[in-house]
């Protein structure tokens, strides 16, 4: 998994760990300017995995520590693709929302957009399979708050199972933000 960050001339490239088994998970962190989130319209959020793949996921959250690595404690959003369901989690409200999808012969993914207001309040959610069919359509124009915070600054990628090293993610903060390259 290979992880580029760009904000106007900024670059962090980062390498995942040695796997040491055949079901792997390759995880990788990457830290976020704060003000690449301030003002901007969306986060385009677009997962790609292996068939063998169990799941791809981005956790976005707050480096509290700043030790560089977003810990489970740290995280307020986890967004990901596993093998046969496409989910969000508010990890402060301990709230998990699963969309089951069916399973993919090829390639799975998940496209996920939060279209946000002035205040930085997400006000639309627009979510796809790899195929393009609407997935948690309910919160299309009423997504929960705990979809975008403007204070978050590090964001987390984790691909796990036996192809996890094959799972991608690019995250996109605004039209002219931080893009975020994950493989």
């Amino acid at each position: 998994m290979f992880a580029s960050a760009a904000a106007l001339a900024a670059t962090v490239s980062l390498a995942p760990p040695e796997a040491e088994w055949a079901d792997c998970e390759a995880a990788t962190n990457v830290p976020l300017p704060a003000a690449t989130w301030r003002g901007r319209g969306h986060v385009d959020v677009r997962l790609s995995a292996a068939a063998g793949t169990n799941l791809v996921q981005v956790a976005f959250g707050r480096d509290a520590d700043g030790d560089g690595e977003l810990s489970y404690e740290e995280t307020a959003l986890v967004v990901g693709r596993g093998a046969e369901e496409a989910f969000f989690e508010d990890v402060a409200a301990r709230r998990r929302y699963a969309e089951p999808l069916a399973p993919a012969a090829g390639r799975r993914g998940l496209g996920w957009r939060v279209y946000l207001g002035p205040d930085g309040a997400p006000t639309g959610l627009h979510a796809t399979n790899e195929t393009g069919v609407a997935v948690f359509a309910a919160w299309r124009h009423a997504p929960p708050a705990c979809c975008f915070a403007p204070t978050w600054d590090a964001v987390r990628v984790v691909s796990a199972g036996p192809d996890g090293a094959d799972g991608s993610a690019r995250v996109e903060i605004g039209p002219d933000g931080t893009v975020c390259v994950f493989k």
